[in-house]
């Protein structure tokens, strides 16, 4: 039955377009950031000069996420006044706008005109964030939030991936950047012309009154989301897995090329493990989320997911290649030697292992805030849902520039993961031995 809901689904106009907009504007996003690491770790491009690649990369990587933070609230309230299919469409036309300046960075190989783009693009992520969660209730039955939300979910790590390994790898090349630069217009213009198909989406709220003002927005979003408590805490839940997902993410570059000595086919190598492996853990939701062993809104999967990842992290933490394997002749070393390597192998099944319990653990979260949302008011909550991702994703960021600062260990950032995952399992696995019957804003079948 939900292979064939998540077929259906893809055919039809109330989410298709959705799904193409997301995927486009994510391997943009990320084809864009990870160039610009690239560059910055193995291209040689300057980019504060004088500080680790460690540093040097979190720091790149805030330039996207500290835009999205300021401006996700004020996105909000504009998803709640203004039609969102007329919303979703701007956004398009304002990201092919962006492309052309980044492919102008490249182009003249300008380090600046590069960030600016990068800057640009996350805050016209936070538009899209809460407007694509409060439309997707809106489009979609009581019953369909799980496949849409798996659907989105799962490949959009699949955009990630292939955005990061062409920008890693279009930069090595010869005409790498220009390269980059015309696939950037190209996603731009299908993703565009996909907004195009949106159908309509009233907005619940039209006679809102917006407050522009960043730093008081996010205070009055967060306020809505502290009164919503059923909305809240899945929130909270969706902030974390992005929260630990980043660790990761920001840690395996460096790790990778300057820890264990390897080259860049080794750190697409392992990136790809982990995004087949949350795919993988994603779809499955499609399958076997509603089955009435989780409960009610899929509450033990989620305990399942958090509990899976939490071992998983643990045995990467206590495993895996700890010696620099740099040849002779001063060369990273390939896949061939790592997959050699003592621990390398269980190392990957970790990371694999840790991705598919992810996916399972932050779809079913997911649709329960979407569903648990008032509707008069979802967009602002969605946008305190990204608020709070970003909060997460910034702080484990600076974290993880501090603990560079500090020379920790280079596994050091995992124990962050197994510490807050320990509570996040605790409190689900009780939630699944105790639910609770949340009232359902989205229609039924």
């Amino acid at each position: 039955m939900s292979g064939k809901q998540a077929a259906r689904l893809m055919t039809q106009r109330r989410f298709w377009p959705l799904f193409v907009l997301l995927q486009t504007g994510t391997f943009n996003d990320n084809i864009l950031k990870n160039a610009l690491i690239g560059l910055i770790t193995f291209g040689g491009l300057i980019f504060l000069p004088g500080l680790p690649s460690a540093i040097r990369v979190p720091v790149a990587a805030l330039i996207f996420t500290g835009p999205f933070l300021l401006v996700c609230a004020i996105a909000g309230q504009i998803a709640d006044k203004v039609d969102r299919g007329v919303i979703l469409k701007a956004i398009k036309r304002t990201e092919f706008a962006i492309m052309l300046v980044a492919s102008l960075g490249f182009w003249l190989s300008n380090i600046w005109i590069l960030c600016f783009a990068l800057f640009c693009m996350g805050a016209q992520s936070a538009f899209f964030s809460p407007t694509k969660n409060a439309v997707l209730p809106q489009w979609l039955k009581d019953d369909e939030l799980i496949t849409g939300n798996a659907l989105l979910n799962g490949f959009v790590f699949v955009f990630i991936l292939v955005g990061m390994v062409l920008g890693l790898f279009a930069i090595g090349m010869d005409g790498g950047p220009k390269i980059v630069s015309m696939v950037l217009l190209a996603a731009a213009a299908i993703g565009w012309a996909a907004s195009e198909f949106v159908p309509k989406a009233p907005p619940p709220n039209p006679d809102l009154k917006i407050n522009y003002e960043p730093v008081t927005s996010i205070f009055s979003v967060l306020a809505k989301a502290l009164d919503s408590k059923p909305v809240l805490r899945p929130m909270l839940g969706i902030a974390w897995f992005y929260g630990y997902s980043t660790i990761v993410i920001t840690m395996l570059p460096d790790y990778v090329a300057n820890t264990l000595g390897y080259n860049t086919n080794v750190l697409v190598f392992i990136l790809t493990i982990s995004t087949v492996g949350i795919l993988v853990g994603s779809l499955a939701c499609s399958l076997i989320g509603n089955w009435r062993v989780w409960g009610k809104e899929a509450v033990g999967l989620t305990a399942f997911g958090i509990c899976g990842v939490l071992l998983s992290v643990i045995d990467l933490y206590l495993t895996g290649p700890s010696h620099t394997v740099v040849g002779d002749d001063g060369l990273r070393q390939g896949v061939d030697v790592f997959l050699e390597a003592p621990g390398s192998v269980r190392m990957l099944a970790d990371i694999g292992l840790a991705s598919v319990f992810g996916g399972m653990f932050v779809v079913p979260l997911q649709a329960m805030a979407q569903r648990r949302a008032d509707p008069k008011i979802r967009a602002r909550l969605m946008s305190a849902g990204a608020v709070l991702l970003n909060l997460a994703v910034n702080t484990v960021t600076f974290g993880l520039i501090g603990m560079a600062a500090l020379n920790l260990p280079p596994k050091s950032p995992l124990l962050i993961i197994i510490f807050i995952s320990v509570f996040v399992a605790a409190y689900t696995v009780w939630r699944a031995f105790h639910p609770h019957n949340y009232t359902s804003y989205v229609a039924q079948d």
